[in-house]
């Protein structure tokens, strides 16, 4: 089972069919990441496309994580004498010290994009200076991943029901440098999304979860996944690893209250990008009271439908501290390689200053609640969420 591919839907009797995903490697010019991504759906298989573009169900979290910023209108302040040179957006998180709240967040099978998969995304990270997190779904093993990259690194856990397996996971990423462990709470693997189910699930068949395979120095059944976490398991991985852990998939008060007390380090509010449960609220949205019952415990980190500068505002002066980008790293890798996704992550990075600069905020510790207006409130932000 350590060494199959990605699911058991690839059909051995197929005819044995080059996949051929995207070679690019070049930077970008972005004019904004909804036109990359559809430049990206022209230059990457299908497959890879449906695959990483898709949701859960009949994908509303996946639409409401971009619709829901819109119930927050920025409070831009004006004559405060801020020039371009003022904008300062470099932040630390966790010991780092980074160019901008912006990481990559961990994504899998990058290889169903670029024939270079991870290794090219862990790369472009790299080049632009910022933290990469990776997937323990990846084609690619943590060891090379962690070669590839010049910047920080995390590395994400799927716990398994085979104890051996997991602690050979976290030996391993440690070993390698990595320097936190991302427990993802709200997922049990790749998302599958319908369009690519009815496509019948074709994974690349050459392609199979990296660190996983005896012969990259792996064993165990990806699939035989853990699913009776408790809070127990964050104290687990930080006695046995001494690494910081991070609990991704949070979406309730009260879950980040509890985790923070059972010793999380920081905490990722997150739907999985609208990948694994649909009907759930968007991040943004859950983003607020569960910044109220942190209260500055720990650092707090917000991915979903991550866009624009804008969003970046939103999410910092609404109390998160940094900001995972997926999809969009994707698509930049399909266009360009590492090249792509260090152009995306300057895109964004560029935009954030600009907005930055227009809204009056000189540093991310400007921005707070004072600088959100809500859709349907006569009332600010910092009213609302006090």
């Amino acid at each position: 089972m350590s060494t199959q591919v990605f699911a058991a839907a690839n059909d051995a009797s197929r005819p044995a069919v080059p996949y051929r995903a995207s070679t690019a490697e070049k930077q970008l010019n972005i004019i904004s990441l909804e036109r990359l991504e559809v430049e990206a759906r022209g230059a990457i298989p299908k497959a890879g496309y449906e695959f990483v573009s898709g949701g859960a169900g009949n994908e509303w979290t996946l639409r409401e994580n971009r619709r829901a910023f819109n119930d927050y209108r920025i409070a831009a302040k004006r004559l405060v004498g801020l020039s371009n040179n003022d904008i300062d957006i470099r932040t630390s998180l966790l010991g780092l010290n980074m160019p901008s709240p912006i990481m990559v967040a961990p994504m899998e099978a990058h290889m169903m994009v670029h024939e270079q998969g991870e290794k090219d995304t862990a790369r472009g990270a790299g080049l632009a200076k910022t933290l990469y997190c990776s997937s323990g779904a990846s084609n690619t093993t943590l060891e090379e991943i962690a070669k590839a990259t010049s910047g920080p690194k995390w590395f994400q856990l799927y716990w398994n029901n085979d104890d051996a397996v997991t602690r050979s996971l976290l030996t391993r990423a440690r070993e390698a440098g990595y320097t936190a462990i991302i427990l993802t709470a709200d997922a049990l693997g790749p998302g599958m999304p319908e369009d690519f189910k009815a496509m019948g699930s074709p994974f690349r068949p050459d392609a199979n979860f990296a660190n996983h395979d005896p012969k990259k120095g792996g064993f165990g059944n990806f699939f035989d996944q853990k699913t009776a976490l408790t809070p127990e398991n964050i104290q687990f991985i930080k006695r046995f690893t001494g690494l910081p852990v991070i609990v991704k998939g949070i979406l309730r008060p009260d879950d980040a209250d509890r985790f923070i007390r059972a010793g999380a380090d920081a905490i990722q509010v997150s739907n999985h990008g609208g990948r694994q449960i649909d009907g759930v609220p968007a991040s943004i949205t859950a983003l607020p009271p569960i910044v109220k019952v942190v209260n500055n415990r720990v650092p707090i980190i917000l991915d979903g439908g991550i866009r624009r500068g804008i969003d970046i505002v939103r999410a910092i002066a609404m109390g998160a501290d940094a900001v995972a980008v997926g999809r969009p790293m994707m698509y930049g890798l399909g266009l360009g390689g590492a090249q792509g996704v260090q152009s995306v992550i300057e895109h964004l990075s560029n935009d954030l200053k600009s907005t930055m600069l227009l809204a009056g905020a000189a540093k991310l510790s400007d921005l707070d609640a004072s600088y959100i207006d809500i859709v349907g409130e006569n009332e600010r932000f910092d009213t609302y969420n006090g």
